[in-house]
């Protein structure tokens, strides 16, 4: 992107927005992992039998069970971070497909001739800098449309004079609107 007028580089997303973000998705990770190993630690922590026999025989149950364990731990582990980062993912998304789905509809509201209005978004929403770009885009509009105007009003009142007032002034007002014209290009 280039720089904004007024010297600051535009953010898409608020810094601490994605720093927000990169925080919980590592709790999450480390919460499920943390949960992960208190199970495993919980399964195999049990104390052995003080008789060799007695020892064989618990190690020879556990290994029949080890696969068993170790898969539903892991399943577990993956359903947990995957339903944690889908829950935060549709939350992300929805502060920023929100603000975009906003802008779209302002956009479509301005292409098909729908009044001209202000955006904006909601608390916690991001792509703010987009809606502040868009409403100065506005405001500008509207006030070179004023001067559109204005310049009109006036040679339209200088023509009331005669007709040779009436075409210079016209004149300067169509070079008055070509200028203000070459903004937009």
């Amino acid at each position: 992107m280039s720089p904004s007028p007024s010297g600051k580089e535009p953010r898409i997303a608020d810094p601490s927005y994605v720093g927000r973000i990169a925080l919980k998705l590592t709790l999450i990770l480390l919460a499920a992992g943390g949960l992960l190993f208190l199970a495993l630690y919980l399964l195999f922590t049990r104390p052995l039998p003080g008789t060799y026999s007695g020892v064989y025989f618990a190690l020879r149950n556990l290994s029949t069970l080890l696969a068993p364990i170790l898969f539903f731990t892991i399943l577990a582990f993956a359903l947990i971070v995957t339903a944690a980062i889908g829950i935060l993912s549709g939350y992300a998304l929805h502060r920023i497909a929100g603000p975009l789905y906003r802008m779209e509809r302002a956009l479509e509201n301005f292409e098909s001739g729908d009044p001209v209005k202000a955006v904006f978004f909601r608390e916690g929403d991001q792509l703010v800098s987009l809606a502040d770009a868009y409403n100065e885009c506005i405001t500008r509009i509207r006030e070179t449309r004023m001067e559109w105007l204005a310049a009109m009003e006036h040679a339209d009142r200088l023509c009331l004079q005669d007709s040779a007032t009436c075409r210079a002034e016209m004149s300067n007002a169509l070079a008055r609107m070509s200028e203000l014209l070459s903004r937009y290009r």
